[in-house]
């Protein structure tokens, strides 16, 4: 079995007041990367893990998050592992 790297980038739409809070709950979300907050209620973040069940997994974990109103997945690509080590030719 082949294996690969799943990464997907997500909004999560979240209560205004609790924009802070959410992005620091992050933390706690094995393989979140949180690249962007907006004070209206939104999150940019990225997840990167072995499967679409695992991505999957951590998108309920977020769900649960005091303040988290939607998750919005806007982006999935997977890619073999074994491709990231080769070089890029022109």
């Amino acid at each position: 079995m082949n294996e690969e790297l799943h990464i997907a980038s997500l909004v999560i739409h979240v209560l205004p007041a609790t924009v802070e809070q959410v992005a620091q709950a992050m933390v706690a979300v094995e393989a979140a990367h949180v690249h962007g907050t907006h004070p209206n209620g939104k999150l940019v973040i990225t997840l990167e893990g072995p499967s679409a069940a695992f991505i999957m997994d951590q998108v309920a974990l977020i769900r649960q998050i005091a303040g988290v109103i939607n998750v919005s997945l806007v982006y999935q690509h997977t890619e073999p592992l074994h491709s990231l080590n080769e070089g890029v030719t022109s």
